[in-house]
């Protein structure tokens, strides 16, 4: 893809990212349920941090939506936005991988990068419980100390894949070296 062209794919992308964020506070209305934006806000939830969520989103909803989308959500959240969060990121980031090469990190280094921001998120979560009582996801509450842990590490597990996969992906279209373009070149 020309410059031009991707460096407007990624502004359309940004803009496309801050509107679904501002969508979601918006929404916020007096008769929402009480317990959606507790303590965190929106920002509790990792569809809000990281848009690239629509596996595991729609794994889950296809097999018990209360566990990550209670029905309640269905007054406050509008159906478009929520594909907005969960479906429309997923075609995002194909066209990525296919628009521009990226170049990974070491693999110790990327995954150890990977962990700290799961590790991160995970931390919030677990903080939000201490304070609130409530789970980000009523999923969790399904599981015992040692099952959460085990949901964690197979959450973990499944990133790596991800990640494994997206890296696979980059090197199968672009190959092993990555094109500097030529206004990036010294000397010109």
């Amino acid at each position: 893809m020309e410059i031009s062209t991707l460096t407007v794919y990624h502004c359309l992308a940004f803009v496309w990212y801050f509107f679904v964020c501002y969508s979601i506070t918006i929404v916020r209305t007096e008769d929402q349920p009480s317990e959606v934006f507790l303590y965190g806000g929106q920002w509790k939830y990792l569809t809000v941090l990281n848009l690239f969520v629509s596996v595991s989103f729609w794994a889950l909803y296809s097999y018990n939506r209360e566990l990550v989308y209670p029905r309640s959500l269905d007054g406050i959240i509008p159906l478009w936005l929520n594909h907005a969060m969960h479906t429309a990121v997923l075609p995002f980031a194909f066209l990525e991988i296919f628009a521009t090469p990226h170049r990974y990190p070491a693999k110790k280094k990327g995954l150890i990068l990977l962990g700290f921001a799961s590790f991160v998120y995970i931390s919030w979560v677990l903080w939000i419980y201490s304070v609130t009582g409530e789970w980000v996801y009523p999923l969790f509450a399904l599981f015992s100390p040692v099952g959460l842990a085990a949901f964690f590490a197979g959450s973990l597990a499944i990133i790596v894949c991800f990640y494994s996969f997206g890296e696979f992906l980059n090197r199968m279209i672009w190959g092993d070296s990555i094109v500097i373009p030529d206004y990036k070149r010294k000397g010109k």
